[in-house]
C-alpha cells in the first residue's frame, strides 16, 4: 500500500513538511532536524494504516509521562474543575456535577475513555 503522506523540505527556512496525498493539504512538522521530520512522517504513515494500535500506544506514552494518570478518574477531574471556581459560578458547577448523568462516567478512568 502506498503511504499517505510525503516528506518535502521548503528552500526557505529549512523547515520539513509533510504532504497529505488524499486530501492534498500541506502540514509544518516545525522542525528542521531530518531524523525528527521522518520519525514524523512515519508517525502519521502509521497512524493512517493501524488505529486501534494507536490508542494502545498513545496509552502506554501517558502511563509513561505521567504514572498517576492511569489511575485518575473522571469524579478526580469533576472536584479539580470545581476547586477552580468561586462564587455563584462554583456552585453552579457543584450542582451540575451531582447531576445523575455523570454517574456513568465518575468512576471511570480517564485513559480508558
Amino acid at each position: 500500500m502506498k503511504p499517505r503522506f510525503r516528506l518535502y523540505r521548503r528552500h526557505n527556512g529549512g523547515r520539513y513538511y509533510i504532504h497529505d496525498d488524499v486530501t492534498g493539504k500541506q502540514e509544518s512538522l516545525h522542525t528542521s532536524n531530518r531524523q525528527a521530520a521522518v520519525r514524523l512522517l512515519h508517525a502519521k504513515n502509521e497512524a493512517v494504516l493501524q488505529p486501534a494500535m494507536n490508542l494502545q500506544i498513545a496509552q502506554v506514552y501517558l502511563q509513561h509521562g505521567n504514572p498517576a494518570l492511569s489511575r485518575r478518574t473522571w469524579q478526580h477531574v469533576m472536584e479539580q474543575i470545581i476547586s477552580t471556581k468561586t462564587g455563584p459560578t462554583r456552585e453552579r458547577w457543584e450542582f451540575a456535577i451531582r447531576d445523575k448523568s455523570f454517574d456513568s462516567i465518575r468512576d471511570r478512568e480517564l485513559i480508558k475513555t
